[in-house]
């Protein structure tokens, strides 16, 4: 049990003060504080010399900062002579493969759906640390399916639920999670031979680029991911996928390139009538929305009537987006010299992002605030 702690430190690379630096920043997405420094250093080290175990909420903080469940952990609660040998567990798990039919593949996106929902409306909190779960139980199903024809469904369910668990990670702040959770969904997404799904994955990766200030490859990684695929998708995601290249190409002062990825997408809104894939939400006012928001990175006048009156249609249970469009449209008014009105708006957008625990809008809030 104690060694396991320190190889799974060891193994990433981190110190023990690495460690307990992700565990307060765990803790404090959760909305808890820890013990000071030295008392965390005191703990950690018992935890690692095998003089104590963590408790349950430690046990939470360590699987969600080291992305290990209890098991690998060391934390589990099975004697060594009661966990199954390595050949007797692999026999088990490809005997369990052949049930993955579309019974168990429909509850495995039930599972995703579930959390897409409550994380629009209530936020990642602690959704992330079970989609976390779920992603792991999808990586298993699919270690152990033997022929593709059941390797590529199992994928194609682990794809969207990584990246939504790479989306969720990136709001919440968690950069590094968030990247690597959407190279384990793009990575999926290739085995399932989607590509719409890749697509997807890739240009949310173009995302965490951008989170990281790094606007010039977020934008450079857009235009790629849109020359492989504008050909290869239905016209419902290449709609989309203009949508998020025109908004990386303005984070990067592309403004020409911007606005005729603009008008594509402004074109295709009709495909929109139809049903898209599972990993978008996606209809043509979420489309006003998102072209709003690029207008607004551009500095275009244009982009408040269009943000106003999406405000006045938008469904209330997508909080974060509200919080998104809030603060959109409080930049929109900071621009033209608003200053009070504007405020108001930041203010709003500020309490549906903590709401949501958006840690990624609020440092967008933060940043206009400097601003001004």
């Amino acid at each position: 049990m104690a060694s396991r702690i320190r190889e799974a430190r060891v193994g990433r690379g981190w110190s023990q003060s690495r460690l307990i630096s992700e565990l307060q920043r765990v803790a404090m997405r959760r909305g808890v504080s820890l013990p000071g420094a030295e008392s965390m250093k005191s703990r950690v080290s018992r935890w690692e010399n095998g003089h104590s175990r963590p408790d349950d909420f430690y046990r939470r903080l360590l699987r969600e900062a080291l992305e290990l469940d209890d098991r690998e952990l060391g934390l589990d609660q099975f004697r060594d002579d009661a966990v199954l040998s390595a050949a007797e567990d692999l026999r088990f798990h490809l005997e369990l493969s052949k049930q993955v039919d579309g019974g168990l593949l429909a509850a495995l996106q039930g599972q995703t759906e579930s959390s897409r929902v409550q994380d629009r409306q209530f936020g990642a909190g602690q959704l992330l640390e079970l989609m976390r779960g779920h992603v792991r139980n999808l990586q298993a199903h699919l270690s152990h399916a033997v022929f593709e024809e059941a390797r590529r469904p199992v994928a194609a369910v682990l794809a969207d639920a990584a990246a939504l668990a790479g989306w969720q990670a990136l709001d919440v702040g968690s950069v590094d999670q968030a990247w690597r959770f959407l190279a384990t969904a793009s990575a999926a997404a290739r085995q399932a031979d989607d590509a719409g799904l890749y697509a997807f994955a890739r240009l949310q990766q173009a995302s965490v680029l951008a989170e990281l200030d790094r606007a010039a490859e977020a934008a450079d990684l857009a235009s790629a991911v849109w020359e492989s695929a504008e050909r290869r998708v239905a016209p419902f995601v290449r709609c989309w996928l203009a949508a998020a290249t025109a908004e990386m190409y303005a984070g990067d002062d592309r403004s020409g390139g911007a606005r005729a990825q603009l008008r594509v997408a402004e074109s295709m809104a009709g495909a929109l009538a139809a049903s898209g894939p599972p990993c978008l939400v996606f209809d043509e006012l979420h489309l006003e929305r998102w072209v709003g928001h690029t207008l607004v990175r551009l500095h275009d006048p244009a982009a408040e009537p269009r943000l106003t009156a999406v405000a006045a249609r938008m469904d209330k249970t997508f909080t974060r987006a509200s919080a998104s469009l809030t603060i959109d449209l409080a930049a929109a008014l900071l621009q033209r010299q608003e200053r009070s009105e504007g405020l108001i708006r930041l203010a709003a957008g500020e309490e549906l992002a903590r709401k949501v625990g958006s840690r990624r809008q609020l440092r967008r809030a933060s940043r206009l605030r400097l601003a001004c």
